[in-house]
C-alpha cells in the first residue's frame, strides 16, 4: 500500500456512531474521490492514453471510476483485468502497469472517446459518476451497515479471500515471545504468517493508548516472515493525536506493513491477498 500522509489518514477516519454509518460515510468519501477524479481529468492537457496512465498511477483509486464510464462495475472490472492482464488488483496494476490498464479499457471499451464525450456535456459529470459508482458498488457499500464492528469488516475481507484465521487471540513471534492480536492467519499455525490488529474508537480515553501499545507489541515481537496489518477507525483517534501518530510512524518506518480505515477496505483486501500469495497461502 502506498504511504499516505498523516493528514490523509486523519481525513479518512469515520464517525462509527452515526446511524447507517457505512452508507453515509462511504457515499461522502466516494463523492470526494469522484470530484477529485473529475477535477484531475479536467486539468489534463489532453485526454490521451499517456496522460490517463500517468493520472491513475498517481490516483489508483480512480480506476473503478473510469471503468464505470464504459459500463464496467467492480466485479466486471476485476474479471476483465484478470482475463486480459493476469491480475484483478487494479491498485497494484495502476502503480506498476498503468498504461496496460488504460490500453485495455480503451482498446476494448473505447475509454478515451467516452471520457471526451461525457466531460464536455452540460450536465455535471461528477454527479453522474457518483450515481454510476454507487450502482457498481452497492454490495460493498451496504456491507458497512449500522452497528458493524471494525473486526466484522476485517473478518469479512479475510473470508472473501478464502483464508483460514483466528480472531482475538495471541500469537508467537520472535524469541518465542507472544502478544495479543485481533487476527492471525492461518488458523492452524503458530507462529502465524499474517497478523492483524483492528481498533475502532469513537470516544477517547486510555483504551486508545492501550490499543497503540498492543500494536507496538505486535511490531516488537513479529518474526521477519510475518506480515503485520493495523486496521483503525473512529473519530476518537482525532483527539489522541500522539497515539495516532505512533501507529502512523510504525507504518512509515516499516515496523508494520499497512494501516487502513474503512475507506481503504479495497486496498486492505488487495494487500492481504498479496501477502497470502507471497507466503504460499493461496
Amino acid at each position: 500500500m502506498e504511504i499516505l500522509t498523516y493528514e490523509e489518514l486523519v481525513e479518512s477516519l469515520s464517525d462509527l456512531s452515526v446511524p447507517n454509518h457505512g452508507m453515509d460515510e462511504d457515499l461522502r468519501k466516494i463523492e470526494v474521490l469522484i470530484h477529485k477524479t473529475v477535477q484531475g481529468l479536467t486539468d489534463l492537457s489532453e485526454l490521451s492514453r499517456e496522460n490517463l496512465a500517468g493520472f491513475i498511477r498517481e490516483n489508483p483509486d480512480a480506476v473503478p471510476l473510469l471503468a464505470t464510464c464504459v459500463g464496467l462495475g467492480r466485479e466486471k472490472l476485476r474479471n476483465q483485468l484478470q482475463h486480459r492482464l493476469g491480475s484483478s488488483g487494479w491498485v497494484t496494476l495502476a502503480r506498476t502497469q498503468p498504461m496496460k490498464i488504460i490500453e485495455m479499457l480503451d482498446e476494448h471499451f473505447d475509454l478515451v472517446a467516452r471520457l471526451r464525450e461525457q466531460l464536455t456535456r452540460n450536465w455535471t459529470f461528477a454527479d453522474v459518476l457518483l450515481e454510476r459508482y454507487v450502482w457498481s458498488n452497492k454490495s460493498a457499500t451496504s456491507a458497512q451497515g449500522r452497528g458493524r464492528k471494525l473486526e466484522d469488516q476485517v473478518e469479512k475481507v479475510v473470508k472473501s479471500l478464502g483464508l483460514t484465521y483466528r480472531m482475538r487471540c495471541r500469537f508467537t513471534g520472535r524469541g518465542g515471545n507472544s502478544a495479543p492480536c485481533d487476527l492471525a492467519i492461518p488458523a492452524d499455525r503458530d507462529p502465524p504468517l499474517i497478523v492483524g490488529a483492528a481498533k475502532g474508537f469513537n470516544s477517547t480515553g486510555s483504551k486508545l493508548t492501550d490499543a497503540v501499545r498492543e500494536i507496538e507489541n505486535i511490531a516488537d515481537v513479529r518474526l521477519p516472515n510475518q506480515f503485520v496489518f493495523a486496521f483503525i477507525d473512529g473519530i476518537g483517534w482525532k483527539r489522541r493525536e500522539n497515539d495516532l501518530r505512533r501507529i502512523y510512524n510504525l507504518w512509515k518506518q516499516q515496523y508494520i506493513d499497512g494501516i487502513y480505515t474503512l475507506v481503504h477496505l479495497e486496498r486492505f483486501k488487495e494487500d492481504l491477498g498479496n501477502a497470502a500469495i507471497i507466503r504460499g497461502l493461496k
